[in-house]
């Protein structure tokens, strides 16, 4: 037996013993594995369950149930309760992962219904014929990154020849479950007031029409594709709210509570339920005690008056949980937001100081390359600067005056006009010829 308490400091101590007493809840170890972190103490079976798979049968390890394996694709694996569930109020936690490659394909598939074993075995939602009772199926429906749906069928639908099976879904919300590098908890609540489907503890869906009968199996089927999604279980964990049997008399009708649920839309979710609606408590009438003749009588009408009260106390116990829950869920968004919020400021209160010192290292760079091109530029003058006067000293050291210049000149011009004053005579003197 697991008691959850819930720790409000403003309640007294009285109220705190009537709340942790009404929200006891009743493991049923004979439709649970996996709760003390061990699937089986021999590794060959899991106590109370059946395990079949085609072709292979699932492989069973220390701590988890491999339904399909990673390799070779196109395989089935199941395993169903031996034992029927008798209660009307329960939860059951399933936790699980898929691995696979990114092009991987597979379903996982959570039952609830009569002779599954027989009925169903290792099939899919797609491949089942006709069950009598629920199906919440976990895929790439519509080739997104993954949907959780809900099914239900009172025994007369056969799902593997049925022209649209994604119609009969009567509540989805979309969760991409694949390599998530950790296992997924998928958890089904059913009371006397409605079914709900939470995902890692976020609602999926819920409705208040569906009513599951006593007497049906649990179980879990799992296939994978060519390209193969592998699907493991660590832990099928089952509760009650009370420890004995429900009676028939408590049992709805199948026919009835499937009805109800068909009445929803086909292919849409079921309306999310305000889970604040607390029932309305009443004492009875007042009854004097001399109604009362007998201590049998006495303890009868006292034990429906503290069985009414504390149901009361259950429901408003499990919406203050629910809402200490929702309430820690926005105060961890709230720290990560105002820890992204201290980073930002962080850094925002450094970047004054870091342009300092960027523009000082600017300045610092600046004025060492306006030096170094200054003193760059002098050397260059300097260099052409005593090169320049070394050409002009060669030159006039090595280089003829004015006035040798002017004799040159006049020299050579002597030399032309004695040369033609020669030719000349030489011509007059020679001699001449007739024709």
């Amino acid at each position: 037996m697991v008691f959850s308490f819930a720790p409000f400091s403003a309640l007294s101590v009285v109220s705190t013993l009537l709340l942790s007493s009404a929200q006891a809840t009743y493991l049923r170890n004979e439709l649970s594995f996996g709760q003390d972190g061990h699937i089986s103490p021999n590794g060959h079976s899991v106590p109370k369950f059946h395990i079949s798979g085609k072709p292979d049968p699932p492989q069973i390890l220390s701590n988890k149930l491999v339904l399909t394996p990673p390799a070779p694709g196109n395989q089935r694996g199941a395993v169903w309760a031996e034992e029927p569930l008798l209660h009307s109020q329960w939860t059951v936690d399933v936790d699980f992962r898929a691995t696979g490659p990114e092009r991987g394909g597979g379903n996982f598939n959570i039952w609830y219904a009569k002779s599954g074993q027989n009925e169903i075995g290792s099939a899919g939602i797609y491949t089942v014929g006709k069950f009598d009772g629920l199906a919440l199926v976990i895929d790439q429906y519509a080739g997104s990154g993954g949907f959780v749906r809900g099914f239900l069928n009172d025994g007369s639908t056969d799902y593997k020849s049925h022209h649209s099976v994604d119609s009969l879904a009567f509540g989805h919300c979309e969760y991409s479950y694949r390599n998530l590098g950790r296992p997924s908890r998928i958890t089904l609540r059913h009371t006397s007031e409605s079914f709900k489907v939470t995902v890692d503890g976020r609602p999926c869906f819920e409705s208040p029409k569906v009513k599951l009968p006593l007497g049906n199996f649990f179980g879990l089927s799992a296939a994978s594709a060519e390209n193969p999604d592998s699907f493991e279980v660590f832990k099928f964990v089952t509760t009650t709210d009370q420890h004995s049997a429900d009676s028939a008399a408590q049992n709805p009708i199948h026919d009835t509570g499937y009805a109800a649920a068909d009445s929803q839309p086909r292919g849409k979710p079921a309306q999310q339920q305000n889970s604040g609606n607390i029932p309305s408590y009443s004492e009875g009438d007042d009854v004097p005690a001399s109604k009362f003749h007998s201590s049998a009588e006495q303890f009868a009408d006292l034990h429906n008056r503290l069985q009414s009260m504390m149901k009361h106390i259950g429901h408003i116990s499990q919406q203050l949980i629910e809402e200490r829950n929702e309430a820690l869920k926005r105060q961890d968004l709230l720290l990560a937001k105002l820890q992204s919020i201290e980073a930002s400021i962080k850094i925002q209160e450094g970047t004054p100081n870091i342009m300092k010192d960027v523009q000082s290292d600017v300045r610092a760079t600046k004025a060492d390359l306006h030096e170094a091109l200054n003193m760059h530029a002098a050397g260059i003058k300097g260099v052409v600067q005593n090169t320049h006067h070394t050409v002009i000293g060669e030159m006039a050291k090595s280089g003829v005056g004015l006035g040798s210049f002017v004799l040159v000149v006049v020299a050579g011009q002597v030399v032309v006009v004695g040369a033609y004053v020669l030719y000349k005579r030489r011509k007059a003197n020679g001699p001449k010829k007739y024709l």
